[in-house]
Formats: structure tokens, C-alpha cells, sequence
């Protein structure tokens, strides 16, 4: 009875003052709950009227067909993240983001609730998920499955919010990045650091023993932070005289001293990154002529 006249009383309000109504969500409805935790992509709440009743965002579990909630803030604490990251991820567009966490408690004052986080993914900049997509979490086979014949599928896709999962040739990151991103890297994000995935598994070539199954990616969250390394803690190269240094650039976005070559003609023009990436540079092969990646910007932040 209490919990009926809450609802009344903001009715009331709401009706007197024109405000938003939220729903005073008594009950936890379908499967996103304050008991267990989830994954979840939000949509900000453009709403006008006072905190927190509007200005927060909705929520809705990935993969599955229940109703978007409203909570009136993220709570991060559970995160572990620094200051400076959650400043970041608070000022990110809510459609790059991708939350596993539970509903918090419901604030007695206006029977709103947050959203108590525990992990936080990012997704690539400007890119977005297609309709279809599901979202995976997905790894490597350990150990390798050893095949006879191709195609291996060494892979497995973990469907998020569920227990299903499918096993997998290889990825198709081309469409979840711009021109100039690092598909190496990406790629070793969804392998082994746990980047979420949204994509589908389609036929790829024939191979000896059947079709290869390709998780071809729309959109990649990587879980932040995502920093740099680690690196190897190596010495400056020294080249002989005339010559100079090249590098490689590992997975982990460091740059691995390669050979000395002596300096050849490159190209002249330096290629653009799109809005929301930053630029990487490096001498590379044979005449020591600068390689370019585009990074997203979040990653420095």
C-alpha cells in the first residue's frame, strides 16, 4: 500500500507542476533487477524537467526483448576506475557505452533509482551497431583445439546476458572501424582482453572441411581502462652511420624496435583521422618512411 501511494503522491506532483513522470519501479521488471547484474546500452535522457526525475538515462539489457528503464545517474564506484576516467566516460555519448551492472536501491525521496556499475565498455567512435547484431562476449580456445583439416574454429562467442555460446573460425573488424584504425589491436581485444562484440557469425570461404564461420563486427567495446602495454623496457637502438631506426607496433600499441635502414624517399602526404581519433606515427620497412595509425581518442584520456 505504501508503495501505491509513492506512485500517487508524484502523480500528483507531476499533474500540478507538469514535470516528467518516471515510473516509481517497486517491482524489478523483467530481467534487468537490483539482485544480479547485466549488460546493458543506454539512450540519454533528453527529457526537461528537475533532476533526478528526468536528465538520467534509459537502460536496456543487450540481447534481450524487456522494456527500457529509467535510472536517474550511473554510480561507478564498483568500477574502480580513476577520476579522470569516470569524468571521461560521464562525458562520452551514451550510445558508445556498454554497462555491466544492477539496479541500485530505490531513493526514497522521488522513487528513482541509479545504476550501480561494475564494468565499463567503450565502443569505437562513430561507429554504430547494426540492427541485427548480437552481442558477444568472445576468447580464444585455451588450449587450441587441433584440427585435421580447416577450418579450426578456435574461437567462441559467448552471447551476452545468456549461456549460449558458438565456436568461430576468425573476425571481420572492417566495418567496426574507420580507414587507418588498428584492426591488430582491435582484433587482440576481442581475443584476449574481452572487448564485447556486436556482429554476427556468417559463412566465410570453403575450406576442406566445411565453411569457415566469421563473427563479423559492427561495433567493438573495449573495457576500460585500456592503457598502453605493457611495453618492453629495451635501449635506445643505435645505428651505424647513415642509417636509422624502424619500429613495429605490438598489440599493446607499443613500438618495438625492428632494424636500421637508410633513409628513402616516402610520400609526401600525412593521412587524416576522422573527428574522435588520434593520430600515431612511426618509422617503418624498408626506408624508414612513417606508418600511420588511427587510435581513438579515449584511449589517452
Amino acid at each position: 500500500m505504501k508503495n501505491w501511494l509513492t506512485l500517487a503522491a508524484l502523480l500528483g506532483v507531476a499533474s500540478s507542476t507538469g514535470a516528467c513522470v518516471v515510473d516509481a519501479q517497486t517491482a524489478d521488471e523483467g530481467d534487468l533487477s537490483a539482485s544480479s547484474r547485466s549488460y546493458v546500452t543506454l539512450r540519454a535522457d533528453a527529457r526537461k524537467c528537475a533532476a533526478p526525475l528526468c536528465g538520467g538515462y534509459f537502460v536496456h539489457d543487450v540481447n534481450r526483448s524487456t522494456a527500457e528503464r529509467y535510472v536517474s545517474a550511473l554510480d561507478l564506484t564498483a568500477a574502480n576506475l580513476s577520476p579522470e576516467l569516470e569524468d571521461s566516460i560521464l562525458a562520452a555519448p551514451a550510445e558508445e557505452l556498454v554497462l555491466r551492472g544492477k539496479l541500485g536501491p530505490i531513493e526514497s525521496a522521488h522513487g528513482t533509482r541509479q545504476f550501480l556499475v561494475s564494468e565499463v565498455y567503450r565502443g569505437m567512435p562513430g561507429m554504430a551497431p547494426a540492427d541485427a547484431a548480437v552481442f558477444f562476449a568472445t576468447k580464444t580456445h585455451t588450449p587450441a583445439i587441433q584440427c585435421i583439416t580447416a577450418p579450426c574454429n578456435n574461437e567462441i562467442a559467448t552471447k551476452l546476458n545468456s549461456s549460449s555460446t558458438t565456436s568461430f573460425t576468425s573476425y571481420d573488424t572492417t566495418a567496426a572501424l574507420p580507414s587507418g584504425g588498428d584492426t591488430a589491436w582491435l582484433t587482440d581485444r576481442m581475443e584476449t582482453h574481452g572487448a564485447i562484440t556486436a556482429g554476427t557469425i556468417v559463412k566465410g570461404a570453403k575450406q576442406p572441411g566445411g565453411y569457415e564461420q566469421v563473427l563479423t563486427a559492427t561495433q567493438v567495446y573495449v573495457r576500460l581502462p585500456d592503457g598502453l602495454g605493457p611495453c618492453p623496457k629495451v635501449a635506445q637502438p643505435s645505428c651505424s652511420s647513415g642509417n636509422v631506426p624502424t619500429f613495429t607496433r605490438s598489440v599493446d600499441r607499443c613500438l618495438v624496435f625492428d632494424t636500421c635502414v637508410k633513409p628513402g624517399v616516402c610520400p609526401q602526404y600525412l593521412p587524416a583521422c576522422p573527428a574522435d581519433y588520434t593520430q600515431t606515427s612511426w618509422a617503418h620497412a624498408s626506408s624508414s618512411c612513417r606508418a600511420f595509425v588511427c587510435d581513438p581518442s579515449f584511449l589517452s584520456e
